[in-house]
């Protein structure tokens, strides 16, 4: 459990399955500018939450909650180049907690928690719809730089569209923001 100011991010357990693939074939939570692989399945999700994670991607499911338990979301992290110590994440609202800072805290506090926790770790990435202007900014607030575009990376609504990737660095985290514990 990584508890923020506001927000509590859970490591997703065999249990959240079902709610995680509700959300994931929920167009509304998707939003206009992603598109999560409808495909997913209970089976599937639960699967990957409790096998082995495979040492290349080490992919982790968090439910991000407010501090009275309320599921408002999810995030992932998972490596995105063994070899040089590339992380990346991402993340969603349900739709009724966006814009009121929730997804820009639970952004810091897995940064801060994978700085903290993987030496290995030089930079952490995000891509995001290059029409995904508050994704954009979330990032921005918590000091990810842009550093282009990403042509055709996306298949959102089948079609094929550009992202930007953005990324922090290290020595540009410093020291954690929000995170006050780890359990």
């Amino acid at each position: 459990m990584l508890e923020g100011k506001n927000i509590i991010l859970k490591v997703a357990e065999k249990e959240d399955a079902s709610l995680l693939a509700q959300w994931f074939s929920d167009p509304t939570f998707q939003g206009e500018y992603q598109d999560f692989p409808t495909q997913i399945s209970k089976v599937d999700l639960e699967r990957r939450m409790l096998e082995p994670k495979i040492p290349q991607m080490q992919w982790v499911d968090f439910l991000i909650e407010k501090k009275d338990g309320t599921k408002i979301g999810w995030m992932a992290h998972y490596i995105s180049s063994q070899n040089f110590g590339w992380m990346e994440i991402g993340c969603a609202l349900i739709p009724s907690e966006r814009g009121k800072g929730y997804g820009t805290e639970a952004v810091q506090v897995l940064v801060d928690y994978l700085f903290l926790t993987r030496g290995d770790t030089i930079r952490i990435q995000a891509v995001t719809n290059v029409k995904n202007v508050v994704f954009q900014r979330v990032l921005e607030k918590v000091g990810f730089k842009k550093e282009g575009t990403l042509r055709k990376a996306l298949f959102v609504r089948g079609k094929w569209t550009d992202g930007y990737l953005y990324s922090i660095l290290r020595e540009e985290w410093r020291e954690p923001k929000i995170l006050t514990k780890i359990s």
